[in-house]
């Protein structure tokens, strides 16, 4: 019998219309969002998957340009370590990737990239579903990366008190403190150790056995809520050790899950 012209999945269209996204990092095995993205845009009716891409840094601007002379490829989710490498290209990007300098979606528009940073919006509408309100609340930030920058710009955003960013790269959290100050927002250096109402681990330790803390257990007090962007393990060794503690924890995946309708409105005028 000859193969079908259209593979399905449970409902997942596969053929020659087929329009392909990719999501390069370096590691990428832990990526959550191919099948539910690619679910969710073929809900809509748009013929597309996500396809994950392991990429190392050296490799990436070559890769993205490469990618345009594949007609059939539309976008591009940016996740660890790449979203301010990709900031630092030549494309033009919206005003939340200019803000935060740094980029977790690319869409194809004509021979370029566009670029935009989600990662933002979705961290702080997985704290609102979770019951936390940031007006007025104390933030200790660890990491001062691509997600760092996001969250930092959208906690500002939403009414944080004062954000206060430690990052082993002493001159990436000084430049993020810098621009968060320039903007009217109240920000300084944390020793990730001093308690605040809000501790967020936006940097990759605790994704493989044997990372050290990102946080010390100092900051972390009862009734508190920890944060964590990393989605696999489901739940981190900080977030365990922060809900032994009486701590309230918001998981990675909340992130993602909330960012997946933005990421279909955003590739959705390039797959049209």
């Amino acid at each position: 019998m000859a193969p079908p012209e259209t593979l399905d999945w449970n409902g997942l269209r596969l053929d020659g219309k087929t329009a392909v996204l990719g999501i390069i990092g370096d590691p990428v095995a832990q990526v959550k969002a191919p099948l539910p993205l690619t679910r969710l845009l073929q809900a809509r009716g748009i013929n597309a998957v996500l396809v994950p891409l392991h990429v190392e840094a050296a490799n990436v601007a070559p890769l993205l340009q490469a990618l345009l002379a594949v007609r059939n490829v539309a976008g591009i989710v940016v996740t660890v370590p790449h979203k301010q490498l990709v900031a630092d290209l030549p494309l033009q990007v919206l005003r939340a990737a200019r803000e935060a300098q740094a980029v977790n979606v690319l869409r194809r528009k004509g021979n370029a990239w566009e670029g935009d940073l989600l990662d933002g919006a979705g961290f702080l509408a997985g704290l609102v579903r979770n019951g936390f309100d940031v007006k007025g609340r104390s933030v200790g930030l660890a990491g001062a990366g691509g997600a760092g920058n996001a969250i930092a710009f959208a906690l500002a955003g939403a009414g944080a008190a004062s954000i206060d960013v430690c990052d082993a790269d002493g001159a990436k959290r000084d430049h993020l403190v810098g621009r968060l100050r320039a903007l009217g927002h109240t920000a300084g250096v944390w020793d990730a150790a001093s308690p605040r109402d809000l501790v967020v681990n936006a940097t990759p330790s605790g994704m493989r056995p044997g990372d050290p803390l990102p946080i010390a257990l100092s900051a972390i007090r009862a009734g508190h809520t920890v944060a964590d962007v990393i989605m696999e393990p489901h739940t981190t060794p900080l977030l365990t050790l922060a809900e032994q503690h009486g701590a309230r924890i918001v998981r990675g995946r909340y992130m993602m899950d909330e960012q997946l309708e933005a990421m279909a409105d955003f590739f959705a005028e390039a797959l049209q």
